[in-house]
């Protein structure tokens, strides 16, 4: 039977801590996460008619993930789209869109959304910098309606 060196034990435990996940990391400013009080499935159909009513809103997808664990949203606001794309069209991968997660947890469901900012940490350009400031009231207001706030 072979034992392990020393040296090939640790490289080993490295290995594995470095490869095992993070679950203790706190979500990050690049995040919006509430509290809703109402169910996933309702609320994916208040995102999904805010988006298909309010003029200068589309409504892409909805679709499951992890099993049916979250209902991933993707809805956009198209006045962004002349400031993303002023910042090259590689940056049109982005679009102008919000990528909302629903989830259930401690009993009470949840609803994630990359913030608009994760824009200019991928991409530092002035034009994207104009999309967040315009961005950031538009969800902020979507939020607001489908949440129940002020």
């Amino acid at each position: 039977m072979k034992t392990l060196t020393p040296i090939t034990a640790l490289t080993l435990a490295t290995a594995l801590a470095l490869s095992a996940p993070l679950a203790a990391a706190e979500p990050d400013d690049h995040f919006i996460i509430r509290d809703c009080e109402q169910s996933r499935e309702d609320l994916a159909g208040a995102i999904r008619e805010y988006a298909e009513n309010e003029e200068d809103w589309i409504f892409l997808a909805e679709f499951d993930l992890a099993g049916g664990d979250i209902t991933a949203l993707k809805v956009c606001y198209l006045p962004l789209g002349p400031d993303i794309l002023d910042a090259g069209l590689h940056v049109g991968a982005m679009m102008p869109c919000g990528h909302i997660g629903l989830y259930e947890e401690d009993g009470g469901t949840k609803l994630s959304m990359l913030h608009p900012k994760f824009m200019t940490t991928l991409q530092p350009h002035p034009s994207l910098e104009r999309a967040v400031e315009r961005a950031e009231p538009a969800f902020e207001a979507l939020l607001d309606h489908v949440l129940g706030g002020p």
